[in-house]
């Protein structure tokens, strides 16, 4: 008898071949994985900077929110100096006529109608009412007739009027 021949190839060639295709595999399977991961870390880097975005849009609104309250803090500031010089002016208007110096009063009491918020000449305004009520003021507060803290708000207000 002949030598019976195999139907399958040598056991060495089959072991190649069945590694090669284990190999292909497991580089398959990395690769999936790895494609999955990139596509994770995309979404996360996606939000991430959605994220930002939404902060950085929140930082700009508190910032012009902030830009909005300073602006509304000045305007009452002004306000509150303007409503301080009226009340400065009738007060001179009243020493005035309490001292029978009418023409005095007159003349303060055309100040207080020039005296309107907001007025271009303001400030022009309220260095001459301050120079007049300052006068006016002296003399009342030699006669102790002014308590500390009348005497207080008025340098806090020619402090505020300086700067």
């Amino acid at each position: 008898m002949d030598s019976i021949k195999p139907l399958a190839p040598s056991r060495s060639v089959s072991k190649s071949k069945h590694r090669k295709q284990w190999k292909n595999r497991e580089r398959r399977e990395t690769m999936e994985r790895l494609k999955t991961d990139m596509i994770e870390i995309g979404e996360g880097q996606q939000r991430i900077r959605e994220g930002q975005r939404e902060i950085r849009q929140k930082f700009e609104e508190i910032g012009s929110e902030c830009r909005r309250l300073k602006e509304e803090t000045m305007n009452i500031a002004k306000q509150s100096d303007y409503n301080q010089i009226r009340i400065n002016l009738m007060f001179s208007i009243l020493k005035a006529r309490e001292d029978n110096n009418f023409a005095h009063a007159d003349q303060l009491t055309g100040l207080l109608r020039l005296v309107q918020f907001p007025s271009p000449f303001l400030f022009l305004i309220l260095g001459i009412s301050d120079f007049i009520i300052n006068l006016a003021n002296a003399s009342y507060c030699k006669e102790g007739n002014i308590t500390r803290k009348w005497k207080r708000r008025n340098k806090e207000r020619q402090a505020r009027l300086a700067d």
